[in-house]
């Protein structure tokens, strides 16, 4: 796809297109975490940035779920080298 074809999007066209509001939109491009540029003080949208930055969403999501799975629950009790297991007990002044 050359440049001239690249698809622009406005608010409400992207807005469609993601299934979410415009509201929420409006914030996330406002924040900097949709990639977006201003014409004329309104909101456009790339395309091809946007499916890039779906993916990109998607990856990061997987990265979070793998770390979860690896980590294992924590409670108030540890298990030291020796085999026995200590408790902490709050110290009161």
């Amino acid at each position: 796809m050359t440049a001239r074809q690249q698809a622009i999007f406005t608010l409400d066209e992207l807005a469609a297109y993601l299934k979410v509001g415009k509201r929420t939109l409006y914030r996330l491009a406002a924040h900097g975490e949709i990639p977006a540029f201003k014409v004329g003080g309104t909101w456009r949208f790339r395309q091809s940035e946007i499916d890039r930055w779906i993916n990109d969403q998607i990856q990061a999501g997987r990265k979070k779920e793998v770390i979860r799975t690896d980590e294992q629950p924590r409670s108030a009790e540890h298990s030291v080298s020796s085999g026995s297991t200590v408790r902490r007990r709050r110290q009161t002044e």
